[in-house]
């Protein structure tokens, strides 16, 4: 257990700071008042997606599709540009916090592959938009709730997070001080050495599929004891994200899309799990050639 006391000192401050940051952009109504001094027609999907993809893709529902705003063929690159703007609240305020444990180099380039992977999302919505033409005239209304509603959802996702997050590093750990390894070892060791990868690499990416944040966390305990190398994590951290979007996938987002748009949330949901993970796929495969053999 003593490997994951400094994780917790370490991550779980920050993690906090970057909750309460972003409920205040929401519940002072930060970025609504925005829309006044940008002109721009994708703006409010922009502000609504960056606070929740599930309040944009409602947003796009009953406010852009159903009103006949947007037709049924433009859904799919609007809601790729949504997903890119919910994919930098992620990273600014879940990625960036937990990834300052793991130092400038494996943090550092953790949050870079995680931004450009996301910018997928940019650039085939806006390859997509420029063939079509969508207008959309929407506007917002005020929202804010003020500090203390702010105060209030912090501690609430703070501690849903910590409900996965602190869980997942105990036992980790824990299992790490007591053979885990030379289990993982045992059953996979002539195969992760063909490899020329560690079995360690194993025990973050099965992180992974619980939660990103335990699997960075277990990432941060095993560098600062060199069980693996700074590329040996990041790509463990890779693998860890890849399977956890098939969770997320399965879990969240093909679930609330169906709920949301019926037949065609599958195909927003599925394109939207085949752009990531092919993205982190490539990613993988180009880290293993050049930075692991």
């Amino acid at each position: 257990m003593m490997m994951a006391l400094p994780i917790f000192i370490e991550i779980l401050p920050i993690m906090f700071f970057g909750i309460l940051l972003a409920n205040l952009m929401y519940h002072l109504n930060i970025l609504y008042k925005l829309q006044k001094y940008i002109k721009n027609k994708y703006f409010p999907i922009i502000a609504v997606f960056f606070v929740s993809s599930t309040s944009g893709s409602f947003l796009l529902k009953k406010n852009l599709l159903d009103k006949g705003a947007i037709f049924e063929e433009n859904l799919l690159p609007i809601y790729f540009l949504g997903m890119f703007v919910f994919g930098i609240h992620i990273i600014l305020f879940y990625t960036l916090p937990i990834a300052v444990s793991l130092g400038w180099y494996v943090g550092g380039i953790y949050v870079l592959i995680k931004f450009l992977v996301t910018c997928n999302y940019l650039i085939i919505s806006m390859l997509m938009l420029k063939k079509r033409k969508c207008n959309i005239d929407v506007e917002f209304k005020s929202k804010s709730e003020g500090l203390r509603e702010a105060i209030k959802d912090t501690f609430k996702q703070y501690f849903r997070v910590l409900a996965s997050f602190v869980p997942s590093v105990l036992i980790i750990t824990y299992l790490i001080e007591h053979g885990l390894l030379d289990i993982v070892e045992n059953f996979t060791g002539s195969l992760l050495n063909s490899l020329n990868l560690s079995p360690t690499i194993l025990i973050v990416a099965i992180t992974g599929l619980a939660t990103i944040s335990g699997a960075v966390g277990v990432a941060s305990g095993i560098l600062d004891k060199n069980m693996l190398s700074p590329n040996e994590v990041l790509f463990s951290l890779f693998l860890a994200e890849f399977l956890n979007r098939i969770v997320l996938y399965l879990r969240k987002y093909l679930p609330i899309q169906l709920s949301i748009f019926g037949k065609i949330g599958t195909k927003l949901a599925t394109s939207h799990f085949i752009v990531y993970e092919i993205s982190f796929l490539i990613v993988m495969v180009v880290w293993y050639l050049f930075f692991i053999i």
